[in-house]
């Protein structure tokens, strides 16, 4: 058994992993490439002032394009080169030291694995989803898992302001069952669930740029708004050999 299996099967239901500051600086190069590969081809005329500006400070500027149709999710996966960059970075190395050899989630059915980033403006409550266990989406058919594997999710801050903006969570709340219901949305059928957030006892991911979170995919979370910069973050799908993860 490895310590952070321990921890997403333990009390919590999640444990904290750091990438390195190099490991950060080439995470947000890949981000930022795709992310201005995406304006330069939805508004070329305004490339060069994203240009200009760090990615947090987006939302300076997101008046000038149509902020939901610039960013689906599909928009948000990185290319299969941008992943093998990933997949060869040191800290990326201690996830295969722990769960050994694993295959990243293609949910999206791209033919590829996927891993992709979130863009939320401070303050933007509709740049974030309710409350929610990730199990849910799989449980309504939104992509499809091996038998012999286990869902194991991470999600890693690019950037965030402490205390200010990132990731909620409900720890403990992998040990439980949560009423939810399934709602047509964005081109398919989403989890909402079904007890408000003052029901829930939240609290906040203390995190820095480059802290991830490594989460058992019942446990309740979401994203955090707030701050004055906006919030970028990382994030994927593991699926682990389901005879290591439980021996």
């Amino acid at each position: 058994m490895n310590t952070i299996r321990n921890a997403l099967e333990g009390e919590l239901g999640y444990a904290k992993l750091t990438f390195s500051p190099t490991d950060l600086a080439t995470l947000r190069t890949l981000i930022r490439d795709q992310w201005l590969a995406r304006i330069r081809e939805i508004a070329p005329e305004q490339v060069a002032r994203f240009e200009a500006v760090s990615i947090d400070r987006y939302h300076e500027l997101a008046g000038l394009i149509d902020h939901k149709a610039a960013w689906p999710k599909l928009r948000r996966i990185l290319e299969q080169p941008a992943v093998d960059t990933i997949r060869g970075l040191p800290t990326f190395r201690k996830l295969e030291k722990e769960f050994g050899q694993f295959v990243i989630s293609d949910e999206e059915n791209l033919g590829r694995e996927n891993i992709y980033w979130r863009l939320v403006r401070p303050d933007s409550l509709t740049d974030v989803g309710p409350m929610h266990a990730d199990q849910w989406f799989w449980a309504l058919g939104h992509g499809t898992t091996p038998d012999d594997v286990q869902r194991v999710k991470i999600w890693i801050a690019i950037y965030c302001e402490t205390g200010k903006s990132g990731f909620r969570l409900v720890p403990g709340s992998h040990r439980r069952d949560w009423p939810y219901h399934g709602e047509h949305r964005d081109g398919f059928v989403k989890p909402v669930i079904d007890i408000g957030d003052d029901q829930l006892d939240i609290h906040m991911f203390d995190s820095e740029p480059g802290d991830a979170i490594v989460f058992n995919d019942r446990l309740l979370h979401g994203g955090a708004v707030g701050g004055s910069l906006s919030r970028v973050s990382l994030e994927f799908t593991m699926f682990v050999n389901k005879d290591r993860y439980f021996h």
